[in-house]
């Protein structure tokens, strides 16, 4: 999944943003601790975004943390886009919006609705800001809960409207590969539940290009530094393996994900990034040719007025497997 912006877009999108966060207040960035007798895990009030996963037993952390040399964040929470739409941009009713990269929730101000020691539920509501961007009334909360060496992550979307309302959404978390610096990338896999024989979507600047990749052929284990891993997104649509992890090579992975109520998957790993993101995705990235209209486009679902939906994917530790 590439990154990249062209340059005004690029400028555009940041100036937004920036104003963006002022006016909802995302300089917050105070973090809520949950935890159990395994885990301990740290969340940002701004964007419901991951912070650290720490297995207590090794005391390792396991998420991606952030270096801005090779990718500022951790585990952006993505909706109602997940990405990016066509030129930034749809329309609705004969009216024109414009959707920031990523989405409108990934710096929000969330609020703590409910908490307890091993579980929070963060939630963002609509705002004069977001409709301006997005016609539809929506309140979105993130839970999540430790149960084990397992970290949930649901989404709960509330449709407060009064028509359909259409959007994807999509989990971003990294999870560092190697785990230290001692290690090589190509010492690491992604390992995948069952054996494979697919072809993947190709992902440039962002947007779906309408052809496939070769990828996996009978496989369950792609090595990072395989020839086969590109700069942008390695995406595949109801994948078959529920369950994709990484590991050091030819060992159980020490962090797997279930992708549970998630359909789909992206897997971005930039050749000699030292990290992987596993993407849960209701929906997908745009496409290169699609309607700008937001009710024509597939890369979205719909839900109607008054109707709440709930899609969760859970994070497992081993820390028994081979790391660092």
């Amino acid at each position: 999944m590439s990154r990249k912006l062209p340059t005004m877009s690029r400028a555009w999108l940041y100036l937004w943003g920036s104003i963006f966060l002022l006016n909802v207040g995302c300089s917050d960035l105070r973090l809520v601790r949950i935890e159990n007798d395994d885990l301990a895990v740290s969340i940002a009030r701004a964007g419901a975004e991951l912070q650290s996963i720490r297995g207590k037993e090794t005391d390792t952390e396991y998420l991606w943390q952030g270096d801005p040399e090779y990718w500022d964040r951790r585990a952006i929470v993505m909706f109602p886009v997940n990405v990016a739409f066509r030129e930034w941009k749809f329309t609705h009713r004969n009216k024109n919006y414009e959707m920031p990269f990523l989405g409108l929730v990934e710096s929000g101000a969330f609020s703590i609705a409910q908490r307890s020691d091993d579980s929070v539920v963060l939630e963002f509501e609509n705002m004069p800001e977001t409709l301006s961007r997005y016609p539809f009334p929506f309140r979105f909360q993130v839970r999540y809960t430790v149960r084990g060496a397992t970290l949930e992550q649901e989404y709960i979307i509330e449709n407060l409207g009064t028509e359909t309302m259409y959007f994807a959404a999509g989990g971003h978390p990294g999870f560092s590969a190697p785990l230290d610096g001692d290690n090589q990338r190509g010492d690491y896999e992604i390992v995948f539940s069952e054996k494979l024989n697919v072809d993947r979507m190709a992902v440039a600047e962002n947007l779906h290009q309408n052809r496939y990749e070769p990828y996996l052929k009978n496989e369950d284990r792609l090595t990072l530094d395989d020839g086969r891993v590109p700069s942008s997104g390695m995406f595949l649509e109801n994948v078959e393996a529920r369950r994709i992890g990484v590991a050091r090579k030819g060992e159980d992975p020490y962090i797997t994900l279930d992708l549970g109520d998630f359909p789909n998957v992206n897997m971005w790993t930039p050749p000699g990034m030292p990290f992987v993101c596993i993407e849960p995705m209701v929906g997908h990235h745009d496409t290169i040719d699609a309607s700008y209209e937001i009710s024509e486009k597939d890369c979205v679902v719909s839900l109607d007025a008054g109707k709440t939906v709930r899609y969760r994917f859970t994070m497992t530790v081993n820390e028994s497997a081979p790391g660092p």
